[in-house]
């Protein structure tokens, strides 16, 4: 049946090919309606199988062996598709994943792709807000309701059970006072970078931050408070730097010392943020690709420390969060070993070739 499903498929696209080659004003009305109405299902199910790969794509981390910092990142710039069809194509595939009667519907026709993934969305938005997670029957019946809705008639309903589980929120203070104003490339640009090292917050919570950040520097009365907060340091975090610091150092002496600390030092933490600019060091093996994510980035230690691996400069690299979890959740060990292009040696270098 899949067969002459795949065969009928080859034939449409043949017959378009045709089609188009010759001239499709030479097509009477029917050819032409009954040739639209074929290649509307053709993409149909060539939809549902985009889902299905980028699913399969996800279980085995590839994109991340690839070289990328997320299933986003790949979508849009591996398989060329436009930010928003990215963002459509997978919240559908998650719908798909979480509730499997999704996927029924989308291969029906009757929830199309733009209504699974304002569902996912919401489902998604709706989970971060509330402390009540919605349940997969509450999902199922969201879907149900938008079985034969325009997209317009599906936001509404979504924005509709938005009010009811959150009616407390809605309007709390219409007097509020509202800031807006046009901002420039550098500001963009500043916000972005803010964004990759303090995490996806909104532009509330940035500006916010900024404020505060600044305030704690200049302003006189913040400053004193602070010095009156820190004028009592905890004796247990004293005591645990001296410990941490004293273990690198016996262990930089004495290879037979008490097992190492993660403490890095700063100076180690600056050479690596030198070396790679802010930007995961991954390397896949596959094609080469160095992960372009500056998000949040962490440090790493090459050679784990179970495995007697030590915070020295060569053993410390930048990760983003994934390429991180992905190494730590060893599931490929040669694929992290043969991926990263070893660290030459040499206190700041920024070598990083093999």
């Amino acid at each position: 049946m899949l067969h002459n499903k795949n065969a009928q498929g080859s034939k449409i696209e043949d017959n378009a090919q045709d089609h188009s080659a010759s001239n499709l004003k030479a097509l009477s009305d029917a050819q032409l309606q009954l040739q639209i109405r074929e290649l509307a299902k053709t993409e149909q199910r060539l939809t549902l199988q985009v889902l299905l790969h980028l699913k399969e794509i996800c279980d085995r981390k590839l994109h991340a062996k690839l070289g990328y910092a997320s299933l986003w990142e790949y979508t849009v710039k591996e398989l060329g598709y436009c930010e928003a069809s990215a963002s459509s194509r997978i919240a559908a595939m998650r719908l798909m994943v979480s509730v499997p009667e999704a996927r029924t519907q989308i291969e029906s026709g009757k929830l199309t792709l733009s209504q699974a993934a304002r569902i996912q969305q919401f489902i998604r938005k709706e989970n971060q807000a509330s402390s009540e997670p919605i349940t997969k029957k509450e999902t199922k019946a969201i879907i149900l309701a938008s079985l034969g809705s325009s997209i317009r008639e599906t936001q509404r309903m979504l924005e509709a059970k938005a009010q009811e589980r959150r009616p407390s929120l809605i309007a709390e203070n219409p007097n509020q006072p509202t800031i807006s104003f046009q901002a420039d490339e550098e500001t963009i640009q500043m916000l972005e970078r803010l964004r990759e090292l303090r995490g996806n917050l909104g532009a509330l919570e940035l500006f916010k931050l900024s404020l505060r950040t600044t305030l704690d520097k200049l302003d006189p009365l913040r400053k004193k408070q602070k010095l009156i907060e820190n004028s009592k340091p905890d004796p247990s975090l004293f005591a645990q730097k001296l410990k941490d610091d004293c273990l690198v150092l016996d262990r930089n002496l004495c290879p037979t010392s008490p097992k190492p600390s993660r403490f890095i030092p700063q100076w180690i933490r600056i050479e690596v943020t030198k070396r790679s600019k802010g930007q995961c060091e991954y390397h896949s093996p596959l094609n080469g690709k160095r992960c372009e994510s500056r998000y949040r980035v962490q440090y790493d230690h090459i050679v784990p420390i179970a495995r007697g691996g030590e915070g020295t400069l060569e053993n410390i690299q930048h990760l983003c969060g994934l390429h991180n979890r992905t190494k730590g959740a060893k599931m490929e060990p040669a694929y992290f070993e043969t991926g990263l292009a070893p660290i030459s040696s040499g206190r700041g270098s920024p070598s990083l070739s093999t």
